[in-house]
């Protein structure tokens, strides 16, 4: 499993840390490179049978390069979404990592099929 997330759980663990005492929003580019890196290692050095990518793409560009990739070595892609029929307020109060609502409500008017 490939996740930004990752990144700020790896460094939470090296620290002794929470991952909410790791998380910064200005750090979020980062581990997503962090997440890509870990992506073409499983895929290309360990050639893993099923590589999950768990992030939040709300546009197309933000996935496109894992589908080529994981294409251009034969992956079949899969590409599953969320059932988005809640209303903001209720992602707001599921989500772990302090989104404030107008973030989600943006990313659910922004969000491309």
């Amino acid at each position: 499993v490939c996740s930004a997330d990752n990144y700020f759980e790896e460094v939470a663990e090296l620290n002794d840390t929470s991952y909410l005492e790791e998380f910064q929003p200005w750090l979020v580019g980062k581990a997503h490179q962090h997440c890509w890196g870990s992506f073409i290692h499983a895929v290309v050095v360990m050639d893993e049978p099923l590589v999950v990518v768990d992030n939040t793409n709300v546009n197309k560009w933000e996935y496109e390069n894992y589908v080529l990739l994981a294409e251009q070595l034969g992956y079949e892609v899969e590409i599953i979404t969320t059932d988005m029929s809640e209303s903001a307020e209720v992602y707001h109060e599921r989500n772990t990592h302090g989104v404030p609502l107008e973030v989600i409500e943006r990313m659910l008017r922004e969000f491309e099929h």
